[in-house]
């Protein structure tokens, strides 16, 4: 079937037309943005086929598309404000975790640490990496177990007065029980971030050559989708309660901001908003967008902020300190932004020489065994979202190669967590069409502005909790939702399926919660292993992950039904995947060093350039084949 279309773009918006008697054709650009594509039900009709698959959306840019510039740096922003709150959320545990959760000034420069490792990680990520238009933050699955640490006696954090008046008082040298400000940041918080920079480097090592060596071939084989789901659903689960911790400061504000977004994104989906535009060749006069649609988390954050500053003036909000709705003023934070410099350059070494903690490394080694799962998800899910082809093996050794390297990286910097790849962000990709390289590019470059001037970064610590947690109820709730959807992959009318991720579930919820409580139970007669099996049992992500891993991969199923004949499906090479897909394999090329690399011919051997070949490789396609009745099963858009 010949495919025919023109290309262009009418006021900022790409547009594929289809040639041959269109009749959208000749409608007006300020009519509607929506006729960008030609739907394939109306070709096939055309070409009297009887369409198999009806698409709810397409995308309005594609990932090798280049918005306008103004149109750009707002799509940027917009994916920036919804992975700064997981930054701030993390800058605030990791503090949390080291016993600086009323530090402010050591959560700003944690979170300019932070931001600036994102920021680079998502440029490397999305340029050299994997290719896919992908947002890399901080990994909550490195810094929940830290928390679960801290429970133990040896990592209890002192209690001391002078955390309230920190709070209270811009003066750092204000002493209170003997113990000055600086002396508990030295003796106490710091001694603890020096312990995870060293176990984060190693752990990060590990990730890389994870990547580097070709392992994630080998993930590929025997991790499906039994073992995903539980794996991220326990994370989700298992961050309720710092959500909780987030919106309990007034949960009427939080939930109107989780309501806006949800009104803008959700209800008001497919709406083209009305917007008055001036040009020389029209003068005064309206075109219709989505803009309440692609920048809706925008729009809420600001609205909640707007909220929280006149309860704020109207004095409805406490002034005490010590009570939890203190955190909903605006100005609860004012002197932490005074005193933030306005440049903050982070660096390696930063909070002092490299330390080691064998229970920090047992928790960060587990952490990155589920960023690298979370991660060949991630890409999956994006390459559907895209509607492109899902990332060749070496693309995806080349994602997990670049996440480890910048983790390790990131221990030198002291930022005491991972980057992964951001599900959420994914999500935001559905929500607003936009699937642009160019965009997460330039994202990488704000997220680095943001990062060096403190002063922004100061008012992002500062921003009240509960507009923070109402807005990531949205963007959480997507996780959880793209992570859910893992299981159309799978034989859902299968009882082995169902039995495999409902145990799954069911132990990682149920043993973590009773060895939180009776940890002390747990008596090997070495103080070293006891806190291996207190970091592994009350990991719900690793319990249930585990637990799904082991019972899948024992329990007697076909790769069809256990999902992985359809995970790892290449539809890029049958001859109907023109038709799925807006864009070919060729986006996963790094440009002008492709071609290049292709003409050395020993580097088929190294797993992380495109000209690798393996037999992981001709086992997948041969699976592909014996699997080609099922392929039209699958349904290829979430």
């Amino acid at each position: 079937m010949e495919k025919k279309y023109i290309f262009g773009r009418i006021g900022g918006i790409h547009i594929r037309l289809k040639k041959k008697d269109d009749p959208l054709q000749k409608k007006s650009p300020t009519e509607s943005v929506n006729i960008q594509h030609i739907s394939k039900d109306q070709e096939a009709a055309a070409n009297n086929e009887v369409p198999t698959e009806k698409e709810h959306w397409k995308l309005l840019y594609r990932i090798s598309d280049t918005p306008s510039f103004l149109m750009t740096i707002l799509f940027a922003f917009q994916q920036a404000l919804m992975g700064l709150p997981f930054c701030v959320i993390s800058a605030i545990m990791v503090a949390q975790a080291v016993c600086g959760d009323d530090d402010n000034e050591l959560k700003t420069r944690m979170l300019s640490t932070t931001v600036f490792l994102s920021a680079i990680t998502t440029f490397f990520q999305a340029t050299f990496g994997v290719r896919l238009p992908v947002y890399q933050g901080p990994t909550v699955a490195y810094i929940l177990p830290l928390l679960v640490l801290s429970d133990l006696p040896e990592w209890k954090c002192p209690v001391v007065g002078y955390k309230v008046i920190v709070n209270a008082t811009s003066g750092l040298n204000f002493t209170t029980n003997e113990l000055d400000v600086v002396g508990y940041r030295e003796n106490i918080i710091m001694p603890r971030l020096r312990a995870m920079q060293g176990c984060l480097i190693i752990a990060g090592a590990v990730h890389m050559l994870i990547g580097l060596t070709g392992f994630v071939g080998v993930l590929l084989k025997v991790v499906g989708p039994l073992t995903v789901v539980p794996t991220l659903l326990l994370i989700g689960i298992q961050f309720d309660g710092v959500m909780n911790t987030f919106c309990d400061p007034h949960w009427g504000i939080s939930a109107g901001t989780c309501l806006i977004s949800l009104i803008l994104a959700v209800y008001l989906n497919g709406w083209n908003m009305p917007i008055p535009v001036i040009t020389r060749s029209r003068g005064f006069h309206f075109i219709r967008y989505p803009l309440q649609q692609v920048l809706a988390i925008l729009f809420a954050m600001l609205i909640g902020w707007g909220i929280c500053g006149i309860l704020t003036h109207a004095g409805v909000l406490t002034t005490d300190i010590r009570s939890k709705q203190y955190k909903t003023r605006t100005d609860a934070g004012a002197d932490t932004i005074e005193r933030t410099p306005w440049i903050i350059i982070p660096y390696p070494g930063q909070f002092g020489s490299i330390e080691f903690n064998s229970g920090v490394f047992i928790a960060f080694i587990v952490a990155t065994l589920l960023s690298v799962v979370e991660s060949i998800a991630d890409y999956y899910a994006c390459a559907r979202l895209c509607h492109v082809p899902p990332p060749p093996l070496p693309a995806m050794n080349r994602g997990i190669m670049v996440e480890g390297c910048m983790s390790m990286i990131a221990g030198f910097f002291g930022a005491g967590h991972a980057t992964t790849t951001y599900s959420n962000n994914i999500g935001l990709i559905g929500i607003t069409k936009v699937a642009s390289r160019r965009v997460t590019q330039v994202l990488a470059i704000q997220l680095i502005v943001f990062a060096i001037i403190g002063k922004f970064g100061a008012i992002f610590v500062t921003i009240p909790y509960p507009v923070l947690g109402g807005s990531a109820i949205l963007s959480f709730g997507l996780f959880l939702g793209i992570v859910m959807s893992y299981m159309q992959y799978t034989d859902m009318n299968s009882p082995r399926n169902l039995a495999v991720v409902g145990v799954s579930i069911l132990v990682g919820i149920m043993v973590p919660n009773w060895v939180k409580v009776n940890f002390e139970v747990i008596k090997t007669g070495s103080e070293g292993f006891d806190e291996f099996l207190i970091m592994l049992l009350t990991n719900p992500s690793f319990t249930g992950g585990f637990v799904g891993f082991v019972l899948d991969n024992t329990v007697k199923g076909t790769m069809k039904e256990r999902g992985i004949a359809a995970w790892s499906l290449d539809e890029s090479k049958s001859p109907d995947s023109e038709s799925h897909y807006e864009e070919g394999v060729e986006i996963y090329e790094i440009p002008v060093l492709t071609k290049h690399l292709k003409k050395i011919s020993w580097l088929k051997y190294l797993p992380v350039f495109p000209t690798f070949t393996s037999h992981s490789c001709q086992c997948r396609n041969k699976s592909n084949k014996d699997n080609k009745d099922f392929k039209n099963d699958i349904d290829t858009h979430f």
